[in-house]
């Protein structure tokens, strides 16, 4: 072996799995702030090159995006292989349990993508889907095929919260919790699936335009993303355009937490009648489902992630933390064996269920989708297992 004289460089070699290190900095990165907010000079720091470095692997930030997505999803080319429910919740559960980042980045940000992956993209999650299908029906062979549908992305979310960083437990509690979670699902009782509505009726909007200009906001955050929806864009939904529509609210952020509080006056509110209209807690319980399901299809993917201002996110989190609690003290009057803690996420994950159920637009369209997505909600909460 010949040794390197002192005065001699010393000649490094790229490591192998360099375009792996970054995709895995890069997505942790998006995860944690979001993908506006990282940029390439951040990923080449988190993973000790130079940004031109990077800039050899990758083309641009966008570029790096779709191969993100790509690696961390390619598992969608294996169908499930469990015959029965027990046997298929056991193989999905494993594996996602070593892939904490699924859920936010497929709920957050994807919608930074090109259309067309995200077509592909969906597509390709709904062939997967299908092969939960043997497993389900084992289960539940009584089921339609719209329930079926519904049930099977029900399962998809509450698998999602193996990782999902939302919900702060460790894995010992979180993911005894979501299993029981799935085996109550299929206890649900829901209505024949009915007819399918080729696209939503337009909805009857107030005369008020500030009104209008929250509806407009919260379904733009909604489809685009808090950076993908210019105030213009909502101003043109309601036909209000150039500078008008800052005679109603200063800035993008401004509008977000008007409607972000408008959301939180009316859930306050349906809670409230929802205790004064019940016997009991489980009664209780009941109509507050039907009433969240009602009005969740904005207010619940709409709850700011990033960069919002310290003092709006500590009022955005009491507000959150006292909900959530007032739903978890109606489950334990119900069924004060599952013990606070098992309420408390019976609770976080019914309420995740929601939010994910209506960011599949197709499932809307079925005239009984609030029933049933109630049912799915109630069966978490309440069922024992």
């Amino acid at each position: 072996m010949t040794a390197t004289r002192p005065d001699e460089p010393v000649q490094r070699r790229r490591p192998r799995d360099r375009k792996l290190q970054i995709l895995c900095a890069a997505r942790d990165l998006f995860v944690a702030h979001g993908f506006p907010h990282v940029s390439m000079a951040m990923i080449a720091e988190q993973v000790g090159i130079t940004a031109g470095a990077l800039y050899r692997h990758f083309a641009n930030k966008a570029v790096l995006l779709e191969q993100v997505f790509e690696h961390s999803f390619a598992w969608l080319h294996t169908p499930v292989t469990g015959q029965d429910y027990e046997s298929t919740i056991d193989e999905v559960i494993a594996l996602v349990s070593d892939r904490p980042y699924l859920s936010d980045l497929w709920t957050h940000e994807m919608r930074y993508l090109p259309e067309e992956m995200r077509r592909r993209l969906r597509a390709r999650m709904r062939a997967w889907n299908r092969s939960l299908v043997p497993g389900l029906r084992s289960r539940r062979p009584d089921l339609d095929d719209g329930q079926v549908e519904l049930l099977l992305w029900s399962v998809q979310s509450m698998i999602a919260n193996v990782g999902r960083q939302g919900l702060r437990s460790p894995p010992a509690e979180r993911i005894p919790a979501v299993r029981d979670a799935l085996r109550a699902l299929t206890s649900a009782t829901m209505v024949p699936t009915g007819p399918v509505v080729d696209r939503p009726t337009p909805a009857r909007l107030p005369m008020s335009m500030r009104e209008r200009l929250l509806i407009a906001a919260f379904e733009q955050f909604t489809k685009h993303g808090f950076h993908g929806a210019s105030m213009t864009r909502i101003g043109a939904v309601v036909d209000v355009t150039g500078p008008n529509i800052y005679s109603y609210f200063e800035s993008k952020e401004d509008l977000l937490r008007a409607a972000f509080e408008r959301a939180m006056h009316a859930l306050w509110l349906a809670l409230e009648r929802a205790l004064a209209d019940a016997p009991d807690a489980e009664t209780a319980l009941g109509g507050l489902a039907h009433s969240y399901v009602g009005m969740a299809r904005y207010w619940a993917s709409n709850a700011p992630r990033h960069n919002i201002g310290p003092e709006y996110a500590r009022a955005v989190k009491s507000f959150q933390r006292e909900y959530v609690a007032e739903w978890t003290a109606l489950v334990l009057r119900a069924r004060p064996e599952f013990g606070a803690r098992q309420a408390y996420l019976r609770v976080r994950l019914g309420l995740y269920l929601i939010a994910d159920l209506y960011s599949n637009e197709r499932l809307t369209y079925h005239l009984t989708f609030t029933r049933n997505a109630a049912a799915l909600l109630l069966a978490v909460l309440l069922t024992r297992v």
